[in-house]
Formats: C-alpha cells, structure tokens, sequence
C-alpha cells in the first residue's frame, strides 16, 4: 500500500491512490504527493493538521460567501460566512486546548501556539500586525507597478485594516496590562 501525504494540513492516508478529498481539511485529491513515510499520525500531528486544515477552509468558505455576494446569493453567503466562523472556532480551540497539554503543545507548530500569558500573544499579534502591514504595502505597489489596480487596491485596504488592528491591541495593552 501506498502513503499519501495531504500538503494543505499534512494528513497521512494509506491507499493504493489518495482519497478525493481529505477527510481532516477537505482539500481535493490533486493536494496529495505520494511519501515515504512509514509512521502513523501522532496526536500532535493531528492537532497541527487540525488547525491548518480549519485555516484553509475559513478562507475558503469566506472566499465563497463574496462570489455568493457578487451573484445577489445573500441567504448563501450569509450562511457560508456563519460556516467560516465555525471553522474559525474549531482551530482557535485545537490551538487552545493543545496548549494545556504540554506533550502536544511542545510538538506542534510553534506559529499554532498560544503563549502562557495573554499579554505575550498580544505582543506577538502586534508585531504580525505590523509585519503584515508593512508586507501589505509592498505588495499593493508591486501590484499596482505590474498592473494589477483591483488587487493593489484591496491590499492597500488590507493594509489599512492591518495598521488599526494594531492600534487596537496597542490601546488594549495601555488599558488592561
């Protein structure tokens, strides 16, 4: 039998061929390589390809809800954005609950953990914030330098939206801690 390593969520399926969709992130079968691996998934590994997988398909379904949108499909989108916002629950709890289990917690991705406080992960989303702001503006004038004024201009917003989330935790931090 052969191994088949989802790449959206790392998801291991033994089979002759990938299944068509998998079954932790729903990605279709073209998002499976064929591994060599011979171990199993661990718990952590799950956990990891959990909150990975439920990343993608908030996206996605968000992605869904603005074609649903642009084609008067309100009822359709209002229910694919209330289905992202599940997925978001489902990963902000495998990344909370994982981190009370130091044997998972210490095994997973660090970029899928919490701190011990709530004040260094606010500290740490300030300075992505920032990160992301600062990228979002490169990105907007490389766009727009090759063209591409419809996506340059929601990046440019993007990057509006990521400069005030800043603000926000800044105002919080003064506030609460």
């Amino acid at each position: 039998m052969k191994k088949w390593k989802c790449q959206v969520c790392g998801y291991i399926h033994t089979g002759d061929a990938p299944p068509d969709v998998c079954p932790v992130c729903y990605s279709p079968k073209e998002k499976f390589v064929e591994t060599k691996s011979d171990e199993g998934m661990t718990l952590p590994a799950y956990v990891d390809s959990n909150i990975k997988g439920e990343t993608w398909e908030v996206t996605h379904y968000m992605a869904m809800a603005l074609k649903a949108q642009t084609l008067g499909l309100g009822e359709v989108a209002e229910e694919l954005y209330r289905i992202a916002s599940e997925e978001a629950y489902h990963g902000a709890n495998f990344i909370h609950r994982a981190g009370k289990i130091p044997a998972v917690k210490s095994k997973i991705d660090t970029a899928s953990q919490l701190a011990d406080d709530l004040k260094k992960d606010m500290e740490m989303m300030l300075a992505g914030e920032l990160g992301a702001h600062k990228g979002k503006n490169q990105a907007a004038s490389l766009a727009r330098a090759e063209g591409h004024h419809e996506l340059a201009g929601f990046f440019a917003i993007a990057a509006a939206d990521e400069a005030r989330h800043a603000e926000i935790l800044k105002g919080l931090m003064k506030r609460h801690f």
